[in-house]
């Protein structure tokens, strides 16, 4: 399942003066906080672990990662069954707008590195809570204990 694509953003009333990778910038965004959850995805451990870490270190841009091994594209190959699991709701439903609301006309016209990230992680982990409370306080099925 494809959750979104920055080609669908960077068309229409895309600014001209920015580059593409803007249009992912919200994604990127969100996969880097699925990464330091360590929701990656088994590929994404077992192609590309260091670039996972690099993401999680700060040594490497989300973007950058999302466009060099995602096309800019984002889909449930990119996360794991946890990440999956809150993501297929979410990012679905409420991430863009709340992103939006969030981003406050830096969307489409900002890098990654523009973005206030901790606040941006606050906010998520605010929405993962709720989630979480919402779905018996853990996204995985109740048989797994693990």
């Amino acid at each position: 399942m494809k959750y979104d694509d920055a080609s669908w953003h960077y068309g229409g009333q895309f600014p001209k003066e920015s580059p593409i990778e803007y249009g992912g910038t919200h994604i990127a965004l969100f996969m880097k906080w699925c990464f330091a959850k360590g929701w990656a995805g088994e590929f994404h451990l077992a192609e590309q672990p260091e670039d996972v870490q690099r993401v999680n270190q700060g040594e490497m841009s989300a973007t950058e990662f999302l466009f060099k091994h995602c096309d800019g594209k984002f889909g449930d190959e990119d996360l794991n069954e946890e990440g999956n699991h809150f993501a297929s709701e979410y990012y679905t439903d409420h991430y863009l707008q709340d992103y939006s609301n969030f981003a406050a006309g830096m969307a489409y016209t900002r890098p990654e590195a523009d973005h206030d990230f901790a606040k941006l992680t606050a906010m998520i982990d605010q929405k993962f809570a709720a989630f979480a409370r919402q779905n018996g306080n853990s996204s995985k099925p109740f048989w797994k204990f693990w």
